[in-house]
């Protein structure tokens, strides 16, 4: 009976050392120590394709019978694959990421992502990111923002957007994402990576 307590009592030593060294080991976040984390575009993908079709507000809806007729179009929908790379000796928590999203160099929409990814320590995290593109949010877009550069280019709003629905699955064109900005946090501190990217 002795010698099993005194067992238990080197045991229960061992486990409280082991326990405090790897306390002591665990580097916390400083200015000098957070190194910003490195955002990059894994790849783009079309998880979900729906054609291209649109319909002005003249057609009326078929169901239900109160709907109201509206300028409705596919939409385009894109997801982003991005790896979060930690180098620090420290898990860091990335809790606010957005960029802009360009077909062809004319920029369509904006998104983000407001989930809270871990990123463990010396580790790289993937985090999906979707994008829906809307038509008739594209077609104003481009008569309002692009409509100069697409008089240079002897392209209407419409030629652009046919081209773009009809082909992204097949990527023969670029997406880019531009003004990218990711919010990582660790011990108080915060480090704002930026980031952009075209695929393929």
């Amino acid at each position: 009976m002795k010698k099993q307590s005194v067992l238990m009592t080197l045991f229960g030593l061992a486990l409280a050392a082991f326990l405090l060294a790897g306390c002591a080991g665990v580097q916390k976040a400083s200015d000098a120590t957070f190194k910003t984390p490195e955002v990059t575009l894994s790849h783009a993908e079309v998880p979900s394709y729906f054609g291209y079709w649109f319909y002005n507000a003249k057609v009326q809806p078929s169901l239900p019978d109160n709907a109201k007729p509206g300028n409705n179009g596919a939409p385009l929908i894109y997801a982003f694959i991005f790896n979060l790379k930690n180098s620090n000796d420290f898990p860091v928590l990335m809790d606010n990421m957005k960029f802009t999203v360009a077909l062809e160099g004319f920029e369509l929409n904006t998104v983000g992502s407001q989930d809270e990814i871990w990123v463990p320590a010396g580790k790289t995290t993937q985090l999906r990111v979707p994008c829906v593109l809307g038509m008739f949010e594209a077609f104003m877009s481009l008569g309002v923002v692009g409509g100069m550069d697409l008089q240079k280019m002897g392209k209407k709003p419409w030629d652009m957007l046919e081209k773009w629905w009809t082909t992204a699955p097949d990527f023969s064109f670029p997406v880019e994402v531009r003004n990218g900005s990711a919010v990582f946090k660790a011990d108080g501190i915060t480090k704002v990576a930026a980031f952009k990217a075209k695929y393929p």
